[in-house]
């Protein structure tokens, strides 16, 4: 690289790649940190690298660095496009601020504008050290040791997802470390760098990096060899027994108290939070939140009243239990406490030790254990309940008639936020025109999920941009999430037709492990975590529903299904509907999203099953190519020559013909010097090949390039004698 602009090619090759490399770095801050600004950033780095490569002296590097800084302060943080008077007057009052901070050494003052700019520094130290290694030391290896270190540490230590990233980074770090050691042997023996002595020595590289990495993607995974070490870890650190959570939304699965900002991925956590013994399966609530902000959910008032009762003390939990002779008991047993119980609907009592007291919050419906003032962490305790039942009847009677009856207490339960997209409320209208009562209203919602193309998934999950709504975001964007985006969604779109709705969080039941004559006993692990929705029909009350795909909560419920006599035709109408249009009809009304999906399904799982051949003959496919790029001075010239026998007879057509001439003659090895003449050189290959159309050829175009004469020539006759030394080099 010190050869200077001779090798500028070779050093934008570089660029390029450590570009994509840094970028690696930048997706886990910008995810974790939940900024969503990462084009703002790797524009900045695209910058550095292009003053880098022009060589532009620093006095107009660093001007122009410092200018594009501070327009990304202005537009970030005042919304400013441009260099107004406001906006330079908020940039001179913040650096006043951050300087006076920083001699006064008052920490807590500096803003974030300034934790900005240090960011923006070390990206620009970072492309300078890069820029170092790259055109002087010509070895990058730390830098791509160092960032498989830091995907793979966050991989395994925080939320971030690394599946994706790993293999980029192995590819990218190991072509930019070949090419660079390629360039390094170039220039200890004093060896030009041109396209053709590079290409001859990276091809090979190339293949074998291409090779081994689709080889790596597409053979089967082994297992892990050791289990998860994060857990054994967390167990032996200050306060492991704490609950752990999301904290923003996006991360660790598992229970927790901040959900403003909703969406990202999730880390699969296996640790055990409880066993409860009981006789079936339950969904185990926590709290609800009723305020949804487009983003995520917040309560809007932190209390509104508290029941404190105490052991053995019946409790309205605000779900009326089932009947008294279907009571049963929940018993629990805790690995990771928690100052709160965790309880299955229709709950009626619970028991734990006497000193003990509990606090049933009305507007979120939590209930915190106490002994004394303090919050206290229970490691085992038990509820009654009975299973709610719910009258289908009565269900069926709520009409949209009967929303007048609802009071002003429930208005918190209908709260959208004004920016909310008018499709979602239209598509809320569109799902429930053909139902008659608010029940069937909310049942076509719950299940218009699984028969519209949405998929679950808990890893690739979008983060809604700074003006984009979470729930519209994963109608008609994505269509693919988890808990959370499937109980927002039906929560949003129930407010939207006037059915007061809240958001549930709680855990799933959990999976059995033990059955002792009819008392099973179920594990609830981090996993387990999930959310869910209650709507509210007046006359009936309160009653949860389960939207996600692959959960079914509220099967667990029984309902009252005796149908009057309206409606039994109906049901025995069914059977008689025709069988085999039925397909087609489906498939006529499928999306094109649903369709998309389903061939992407279908591909995948052939490539699953087709894996050993596809490895065979990407083998012998790449070898093939190799052979075939070995021997292209043999077998190039039958394509060239009727390649060009349909291009026009004109100048520019001779012009490129002998230009390739010129390429498949060094490519035979008889190459042009350096230095040497045209005129030169056709003498030299006339004389190689014992005839007269070489110097036939350059005479032409000689005439046509320095004398311009571009039509006085026979084109046939030249066409023939580039045709001839052509077909010698295929020999």
């Amino acid at each position: 690289m010190k050869n200077g602009l001779q090798n500028k090619w070779l050093q934008g090759i570089f660029y390029v790649l450590v570009f994509f490399l840094l970028r690696e770095w930048l997706l886990p801050v910008m995810e974790l940190t939940k900024t969503n600004y990462l084009s703002i950033f790797l524009a900045f780095i695209a910058l550095c690298f292009v003053f880098s490569f022009f060589s532009v002296p620093w006095w107009l590097s660093g001007p122009g660095k410092l200018l594009y800084m501070s327009w990304v302060i202005i537009f970030v943080y005042t919304g400013e496009v441009f260099f107004t008077k406001d906006a330079i007057s908020f940039l001179f009052g913040d650096a006043m601020i951050n300087v006076f901070a920083l001699i006064s050494g008052d920490w807590a003052v500096v803003t974030d504008t300034f934790r900005t700019v240090l960011f923006f520094a070390l990206l620009w130290m970072t492309t300078y050290l890069i820029h170092h290694w790259i055109t002087v030391r010509l070895n990058i290896f730390l830098f791509f040791f160092m960032t498989v270190i830091f995907i793979a540490a966050l991989d395994t230590f925080s939320p971030y997802q690394g599946v994706e990233s790993i293999p980029r980074v192995m590819i990218l770090g190991l072509l930019l470390s070949g090419l660079l050691k390629v360039a390094q042997i170039l220039e200890q023996n004093h060896i030009s760098a041109s396209r053709g002595n590079y290409a001859s020595l990276i091809i090979p590289l190339i293949v074998v990096v291409a090779f081994s990495g689709s080889l790596g993607y597409l053979l089967p995974k082994a297992g892990p060899v050791w289990v998860d070490p994060v857990p054994f870890i967390q167990s032996f650190a200050e306060g492991a027994g704490t609950a752990p959570g999301r904290s923003g939304g996006i991360g660790k699965i598992g229970y927790g108290e901040d959900d403003s900002v909703l969406g990202g991925g999730f880390r699969s956590d296996s640790t055990v939070v409880f066993e409860a013994t009981v006789q079936t399966p339950q969904y185990w609530k926590i709290e609800t939140k009723d305020t949804y902000t487009s983003k995520g959910w917040e309560q809007s008032v932190m209390s509104d009243g508290t029941t404190v009762f105490n052991p053995g003390d019946v409790f309205d939990s605000g779900i009326a239990p089932g009947p008294v002779e279907d009571q049963d008991v929940a018993q629990y047993s805790f690995n990771l406490e928690y100052p709160f119980l965790m309880y299955p609907y229709g709950s009626v009592a619970a028991e734990a030790t006497v000193e003990t007291t509990f606090a049933l919050e009305k507007n979120s419906q939590k209930i915190n254990t106490f002994q004394g003032n303090d919050l206290v962490e229970l490691k085992q305790y038990s509820i009654s309940f009975s299973e709610p039942k719910f009258s289908l009847t009565d269900l069926r009677a709520t009409t949209i008639e009967s929303l007048a009856e609802v009071t002003p207490e429930f208005d918190r339960y209908l709260q959208l936020p004004e920016e909310l997209p008018e499709r979602v409320r239209e598509l809320s209208q569109s799902i429930t025109e053909n139902q008659t009562n608010l029940y069937d209203k909310a049942r076509a919602i719950e299940r218009y999920f699984s028969q519209n193309g949405f998929l679950y998934d808990q890893s690739n999950i979008s983060i809604p941009e700074a003006n984009q709504d979470y729930v519209d975001q994963f109608l008609f964007d994505t269509k693919r999430g988890y808990c959370d985006n499937f109980s927002t969604s039906m929560v949003v779109m129930l407010r939207s037709l006037d059915i007061p709705a809240r958001w549930v969080k709680g855990f799933a039941e959990g999976e059995e492990i033990e059955n002792n004559n009819g008392d099973r006993v179920y594990e609830v692990t981090n996993n387990n975590a999930h959310s869910w929705v209650e709507a509210y029909f007046p006359g009936v009350g309160w009653m949860p529903f389960e939207p996600t795909i692959g959960f079914s909560g509220t099967g667990n419920i029984d309902y009252d299904l005796e149908l009057d006599s309206t409606e039994e035709p109906e049901e025995a109408v069914v059977p008689e509907q025709p069988k085999k249009p039925q397909p087609t009809e489906i498939e006529d009304n499928k999306s094109i999203s649903e369709r998309f999906t389903e061939t992407m399904q279908n591909f995948m799982g052939w490539i699953s099953n087709n894996r050993g051949r596809i490895i065979l003959w990407s083998i012998f496919a790449i070898g093939l190519l190799v052979v075939l790029f070995r021997i292209r001075q043999k077998w190039m010239p039958k394509l060239l020559v009727p390649y060009y026998r349909l291009r026009k007879d004109d100048w520019n057509s001779f012009e490129n013909s002998y230009h390739r001439l010129l390429k498949q003659l060094a490519l035979y090895g008889v190459a042009r010097r350096e230095g040497q003449t045209l005129q030169s050189y056709a003498n030299y290959v006339d004389g190689f090949f014992d005839s007269k159309d070489m110097r036939m050829l350059t005479i032409a175009y000689e005439k046509g390039f320095y004398g311009r004469n571009i039509e006085a020539h026979e084109w046939l006759k030249l066409r023939e004698s580039w045709e001839n030394l052509i077909n010698k080099t295929s020999g």
